[in-house]
C-alpha cells in the first residue's frame, strides 16, 4: 500500500487505486495485512487473494497467473486487463445478447473477438468442432473479476452454454 503523488492509496504490485480500509487489492489479489490465513489452511499465513472468489489461500492453495492471484479452482480460467472469460462462442448474435443480458442486469461486459485458423493455431480444437481450414471469428465475453460469480449465474439463467 503506498501513496501516489496525488496523496491517494494504490496498490504497491499493480499500482491500482485501494481504499484505506482494504486489506487486499481486488484488481491482483496482493496482501495488505501479514495477518489473513488460507481459507483450507487455517494455520497457514495467506499468500493472496483470489481474484474471482475474493477468498485468501497459501502458495499450497493458490498463485500468481498473469500478474493476478488466483486459487487452484480458478486458475485456468482466461483471464486479461482486470476482467475474466464468461462466455464464449464463434457466434457473434449469441454473443452479442449474452453482452445485452450481462448490461440489462447490471454488469460490465467486454466482447472481444479475433479471426484464428484451427490449422495453422497450435490450439486443440478438435474435441470441441472439427472447422476445417475456414479462419473462425471467435467471440469472447469478458466481465470484471469481481462479477464472475453474479454474471454466470444470470448466463445459466438465459440457459447460455460453451461451445
Amino acid at each position: 500500500m503506498k501513496r501516489s503523488q496525488q496523496n491517494k492509496l494504490t496498490c504497491g504490485r499493480c499500482k491500482e487505486p485501494i481504499k484505506q480500509k482494504d486489506s487486499f487489492c481486488k484488481n491482483c489479489g496482493g496482501l495488505f495485512s501479514g495477518d489473513l490465513l488460507c481459507v483450507n489452511h487455517k494455520s497457514i499465513k495467506a499468500e493472496g487473494v483470489c481474484v474471482i472468489c475474493s477468498k485468501p489461500f497459501c502458495k499450497k492453495c493458490g498463485a500468481d497467473v498473469l500478474k493476478v492471484f488466483l486459487c487452484d479452482k480458478h486458475s485456468d480460467l482466461e483471464i486479461t486487463e482486470g476482467k475474466v472469460r464468461v462466455f464464449g462462442t464463434t457466434d457473434n448474435v449469441r454473443a452479442q445478447f449474452a453482452s445485452a443480458c450481462l448490461k440489462q442486469a447490471g454488469y460490465h461486459p467486454f466482447i472481444y473477438s479475433r479471426l484464428f485458423n484451427p490449422v495453422a493455431d497450435k490450439v486443440a480444437i478438435t474435441g470441441i468442432r472439427n472447422f476445417g481450414n475456414h479462419p473462425i471469428e471467435e467471440q469472447k465475453v469478458f466481465i470484471p473479476f469481481s462479477e464472475f460469480k453474479n454474471a454466470s449465474r444470470e448466463l445459466k439463467k438465459h440457459k447460455f452454454k460453451e461451445i
